[in-house]
């Protein structure tokens, strides 16, 4: 059977094969590097764009092997965190940590627990000693279809927003205590999401789990996601701002800063419907309503200067917002970028070689 190859790209003809199959044989070292053998049974899914994808079954034997995490004396808490988060999100099913001859502090594994309780979905601690800590990933697919899962984090940022703004209003700083917590869930879908849409990049069984139908669409989503998580970040830092703040001094925030708010409240609650109508124009006009209002937030900024207290407070206060409505501008961006081709007409390059 004739082949060419270019770098990674190899063509290969198409023969038919007992008068009726369609046949075409596969790169050597691909089966070598997969383990395949003659009998093995292949998945082959038919894209949209009328390409398939061939992969090995996902019903043969998973791999064995799992990443060790070996926690050192020099490991800080927050290091080792940070590396079961990474792990988690790449996509791993077994995450284990150990520490050779040495047990595993109190403090490690209280960060563990907590880890898995409230920004892991779907994960258990599955065998635990003095020495070790091994942590399973329960769910071996997507649990809810992305959009479904999006929109509760999309809400729940809304909802830490709206609240945000009623501890200010009632001078309330325990309740802006609460609602710092509110981060975790917020945290806990963005953490669960990524991971299917690293895992939908590899396989397109998952993709098709989670609603998309091309990988560009997870690219964007990813993005999205990282807007929102961070729109929440800076909800956060405006809780905690309150949450330092006496009764008095609650009560004298700028009602302009409030305006504000509840203005940008407005905006990100329309930003969830562009994600989902996918429309050019709409996403565009919308933009420009975002840019309006950070031109007004630059001019609230302006009018607050000087060195007082209060007006520093005012000033983080409102760079804050400045910086939620820039999350909420790339967001739009997006919409734009995925649905441009609906709004252009598309012609043919001609041929003007001899």
């Amino acid at each position: 059977m004739m082949s060419t190859k270019t770098k990674n790209i190899e063509r290969r003809n198409i023969q038919i094969s007992g008068g009726s199959t369609y046949v075409i044989s596969l790169p050597k070292k691909w089966i070598e590097r997969l383990n395949l053998k003659n009998g093995d049974s292949m998945q082959i899914v038919n894209n949209p764009n009328n390409s398939i994808t061939l992969s090995a079954d996902t019903r043969l034997e998973e791999s064995s092997t799992y990443p060790e995490i070996k926690i050192k004396k020099t490991d800080s808490v927050e290091s080792i965190k940070r590396k079961i988060i990474s792990l988690y999100i790449s996509g791993h099913n077994f995450i284990v940590l150990n520490s050779p001859r040495a047990k595993i502090e109190t403090d490690v594994r209280s960060m563990v627990m907590k880890l898995i309780r409230t920004k892991f979905v779907g994960t258990e601690i599955i065998e635990s000693d003095s020495e070790s800590i091994t942590i399973k990933v329960l769910t071996a697919s997507p649990e809810m279809k992305l959009e479904l899962a999006f929109n509760r984090m999309f809400k729940s940022t809304s909802n830490m927003f709206s609240e945000t703004m009623h501890a200010i209003e009632k001078s309330d700083s325990e309740y802006a205590q609460e609602i710092v917590h509110m981060d975790d869930e917020i945290d806990r879908f963005s953490y669960y999401l990524t991971r299917n849409l690293v895992l939908a990049l590899e396989d397109s069984n998952v993709l098709s789990a989670l609603g998309l139908e091309k990988t560009s669409q997870a690219i964007g989503y990813k993005r999205i996601i990282n807007c929102v998580e961070r729109v929440a970040d800076h909800i956060t830092i405006i809780a905690k701002t309150v949450v330092d703040m006496n009764e008095k001094n609650i009560s004298k925030i700028p009602k302009d800063i409030l305006s504000t708010y509840q203005k940008t409240i407005g905006l990100f609650d329309n930003t969830m419907a562009l994600i989902s109508e996918k429309n050019y124009s709409q996403a565009e006009k919308h933009a420009e309503k975002i840019e309006v209002l950070i031109d007004e937030t630059n001019t609230l900024v302006k009018s607050t200067k000087n060195n007082s207290e209060a007006s520093i407070v005012s000033q983080n206060l409102i760079y804050q917002n400045r910086r939620i409505l820039d999350y909420i501008l790339d967001i739009s961006e997006v919409v734009m970028n995925d649905t441009v081709d609906s709004i252009v007409s598309m012609k043919t390059v001609e041929n003007t070689e001899a």
